[in-house]
């Protein structure tokens, strides 16, 4: 089984298969036909090139592999190439992406993406007409300085550019990721690791496998400086707190297995006066605004389950009788069994409610779900001693009480649904 979003629907695999197999045919194709497009002009641009790169006024660079040089000229179409297909491998991915993920996930998606291409762009343009031109001015002067006759190779020059801007474009691509992955709460103290892994692992790969041969040796000082300032720029993130409110606790059931608990604080649209106020120690707290009505809330609530893995989830407001059958499915696919503690039931017996902590204490704690009956017992009476309560002043509702007339209540007196 999987777990089935409100838009979704089932597909089999291989028309997913077949679907990737003609977006990628549709890049690569236009990729090829740009790239021959390219070649025709591809000259006045390796000309316009030297002519930013190059160091001296006279005649200093030369082509000692003319093989060589056909080479870079097909590269350089090739990277030409893909830069004019960005938007379109962006609209394909998105497209492709978009059916199997979360609208969390997709945004984040769409924005690092964008903001990646225009970095890429950006810093190759400052890379190739102002930083580079600068540093091989320098180089040439020192050379002069010391009365060497500079030659220089234009294949080795275009190569080191082309690096570079492709390193400072890993290095982007890095820093993006962090700033995107953080705002949206998946990079924090919990899996920081993991994603360090993730991307300084492929970033650094990227690197070591791209990098020519005549610059081997700057790969350590550039892996190093890699690192560290991508853990200076992610140190806001990779130190975060998680933004799930709450931390859950492992807990042992009456059978002794390992149970960890997410309360769902459910507004049901407005209708539980206790929203807001869902925070009992060892359990993990989420908050949507209606289950039972509307998609986004239950696709956050299936996002945050498969983020934090817990294995019960229980609701505030209802008794998740009217959950979408959809959910259910979904939470029973994800091995999550569903508890309701029913708070909303409240307000037939009693109109004002000026502790709602303690309703949740209390209505959490004696979950039939979940606590056997002589836990529930033994926890109200020390729940009881623990806020000075009288026993006479709480009470607990009966399953009938529902849709009834029921006895009023006193506000200082504790229900328990």
């Amino acid at each position: 089984m999987t777990v089935l979003l409100e838009h979704d629907r089932r597909r089999p695999v291989q028309e997913h298969l077949d679907e990737l197999t003609w977006r990628a045919t549709v890049l690569f194709t236009s990729i090829a036909v740009l790239t021959v497009a390219w070649s025709f002009v591809v000259n006045d641009v390796l000309d316009h090139m030297m002519d930013l790169l190059k160091p001296c006024a006279d005649d200093c660079l030369n082509v000692y592999d003319p093989a060589q040089w056909s080479a870079v000229r097909w590269l350089t179409s090739l990277l030409l190439a893909t830069f004019s297909s960005l938007p379109l491998a962006m609209f394909h991915v998105l497209s492709f992406s978009k059916p199997g993920l979360l609208p969390s996930e997709y945004t984040a998606l769409r924005r690092w993406m964008i903001v990646l291409s225009i970095a890429m762009l950006g810093l190759t343009a400052l890379m190739m007409t102002v930083w580079l031109p600068e540093l091989y001015r320098l180089g040439f002067e020192q050379h002069v300085e010391a009365g060497l006759s500079a030659q220089y190779s234009a294949i080795d020059m275009l190569l080191l550019a082309t690096f570079i801007a492709w390193a400072m474009l890993v290095v982007a691509g890095t820093w993006t990721a962090l700033g995107v992955m953080g705002r949206l709460g998946l990079v924090n103290q919990t899996t920081s690791n993991t994603w360090r892994l993730r991307m300084y692992g492929v970033g650094s790969l990227l690197l070591v496998l791209s990098i020519p041969d005549h610059a081997e040796s700057m790969l350590l000082p550039l892996l190093a400086a890699y690192w560290v300032s991508s853990e200076l720029v992610g140190q806001r993130w990779l130190n975060a707190t998680p933004s799930l409110h709450g931390k859950a606790s492992v807990r042992l059931d009456a059978e002794g297995r390992q149970r960890t608990i997410m309360l769902v604080d459910c507004a049901c649209d407005g209708a539980n006066t206790h929203y807001g106020h869902a925070s009992v120690e060892g359990c993990s707290t989420v908050s949507v605004t209606s289950l039972c009505t509307q998609p986004l809330s239950r696709m956050n609530l299936l996002e945050h389950v498969l983020k934090t893995k817990p294995t019960d989830a229980m609701i505030t407001g209802c008794d998740t009788k009217a959950c979408p059958k959809s959910l259910l499915d979904n939470l029973e696919t994800l091995n999550v069994q569903l508890h309701g503690l029913n708070l909303m039931s409240l307000q037939n017996h009693r109109v004002l409610h000026p502790r709602p902590n303690l309703d949740v204490e209390f209505a959490f704690h004696n979950c039939e779900s979940f606590f056997p009956t002589g836990y529930r017992d033994e926890k109200t009476r020390e729940l009881i001693e623990v806020h000075a309560l009288s026993p006479s002043s709480v009470h607990r509702t009966a399953e009938g009480d529902r849709g009834t007339w029921t006895p009023y209540r006193p506000s200082d007196n504790v229900l328990v649904p």
